[in-house]
């Protein structure tokens, strides 16, 4: 029988849905995405993962409990979860794998109080007999990244098992083919794409640049989904202050057929007028 997930990443939301980040009503859209998912019968999705920068940034903590208000987060699992999705009517187990907004004892305490301490999110849980991994590269407060020597042994150790694996992450696992996100890549990302080349991977699913792409790790597809809020503009120039676009939030509805096939198609949220 398929499994069907809903991928949701970059949300960046503040303290209340009416907060402004950056002039933009990121906690309106979320709450926009949400009631798309109800209005569609919440695509049949056993659960929704979240890849990251739930809250507004990590100097502002408190925009965890406005993610958890939108989405009406309920239960006390240990992290990654499953807490349960109540918003718009719904009722979908949700996931979450931090990304580099997250300071990761905040997010442990406001997310998942009952979790031991850990330095790292990284698990693997399973749903249908497909494995999930949630890989957490460790970078905080920072664009750049490198994949830390815990969470690449960890990956490597987890894909000795021979289990049809999705692996779900914030950052790129790939160059994207714009210039200002792949500077971001660590110089030895080839280790880590040989890993998954190896390996029983469907797929990987990524958030970070905020926009969509489809790439590849040898016949492993990656998947990039575009955020919820604000999108940087691709067209600026290296020196320039960063400019900000808005664009409709997105969301990606993620089916694993009995096969091992993955279709990933996009959904738009169109924008209020």
């Amino acid at each position: 029988m398929p499994l069907t997930f809903i991928h949701i990443t970059d949300t960046h939301v503040g303290e209340t849905p009416e907060t402004l980040v950056n002039n933009y009503g990121a906690g309106r859209a979320l709450q926009a995405v949400l009631h798309h998912i109800a209005q569609n019968d919440g695509h049949g999705a056993s659960f929704i993962a979240h890849t990251g920068d739930l809250a507004r940034d990590s100097y502002h903590p408190a925009a965890y409990e406005g993610g958890k208000r939108i989405y009406g987060l309920k239960g006390d699992a240990c992290a990654p979860g499953p807490l349960q999705v109540t918003a718009a009517g719904l009722n979908l187990d949700w996931y979450y794998i931090p990304g580099n907004s997250d300071h990761r004892p905040e997010c442990l305490a406001r997310l998942f109080p009952r979790s031991p301490a850990v330095r790292l999110f990284n698990y693997a849980w399973e749903v249908r007999s497909i494995r999930f991994l949630s890989l957490d590269w460790g970078a905080w407060r920072m664009d750049n990244y490198l994949l830390v020597p815990d969470s690449f042994d960890w990956l490597r150790e987890q894909l000795q098992t021979r289990t049809p694996t999705v692996v779900l992450t914030h950052h790129p696992p790939v160059h994207v083919g714009v210039e200002m996100f792949d500077a971001m890549t660590p110089p030895d990302l080839h280790r880590l794409q040989d890993l998954i080349a190896d390996s029983s991977v469907l797929a990987v699913f990524h958030g970070h640049t905020h926009y969509p792409w489809e790439n590849r790790i040898g016949r492993v597809p990656v998947f990039g989904t575009g955020s919820v809020t604000y999108r940087r503009c691709l067209h600026q120039s290296g020196g320039e202050e960063s400019i900000l676009e808005i664009h409709p939030p997105q969301y990606r509805v993620v089916t694993i057929g009995d096969e091992g096939t993955v279709s990933a198609p996009v959904c738009e949220v169109p924008l209020a007028a």
